[in-house]
């Protein structure tokens, strides 16, 4: 599932404006029944910068999950982006257009870490630390409208928290109900 969602969003940045323009989050085109960009959007990039920070992340995560093994991993993946699609739709109604892993990429993040948790392992303090830091970070977003990494070439474009903060919350409750099946 990592190599897919790397390999895909690698294959809409080199794809033709048009193309990427027919894969964003739109808000105009979901309320048209454009239903793939909830899942699409994300392999959208609007900088080389918010691509190689994004796909850093996504392959460090996405990695761990798989070779972890961690129950609910792959429906994490599949999941996730429509979910995230559909906070951004609700809340934040001046948000047209949408693009990047980043929302999926904090999921995967969370989602790790709180398997991580619910496995008992001696690293704890570790992966709270992890979640922290993310917290930290998206509350930074939320309050100084700029991103902590990734910058973008543009005034049209700007960082969406909502995403992160999203992203965060399914991964919580799917690792969550991943682990209480295990019990």
């Amino acid at each position: 599932m990592t190599f897919a969602v790397v390999a895909s969003a690698l294959a809409a940045w080199l794809s033709p404006a048009a193309w990427q323009g027919a894969l964003a989050w739109d808000r105009a085109g979901i309320r048209h029944w454009e239903i793939w960009r909830l899942w699409t959007g994300h392999l959208v990039h609007f900088s080389a910068v918010h691509l190689a920070w994004n796909l850093v992340v996504i392959a460090a995560a996405g990695i761990w999950i798989e070779c972890a093994v961690f129950r609910g991993g792959r429906w994490l993946f599949a999941l996730a982006p429509p979910c995230i699609g559909i906070a951004l739709l609700a809340g934040d109604p001046r948000l047209d257009v949408y693009g990047g892993l980043s929302g999926l990429a904090t999921a995967c993040v969370v989602f790790a870490c709180v398997s991580e948790l619910s496995g008992g392992g001696a690293l704890k303090a570790l992966w709270w630390s992890v979640l922290a830091a993310i917290a930290a970070k998206i509350g930074w977003e939320f309050f100084s409208g700029s991103s902590l990494f990734a910058h973008f070439d543009g005034a049209s474009v700007r960082p969406v928290p909502l995403s992160h903060l999203a992203g965060a919350c399914v991964a919580a409750a799917f690792a969550i109900g991943a682990s209480r099946k295990r019990r």
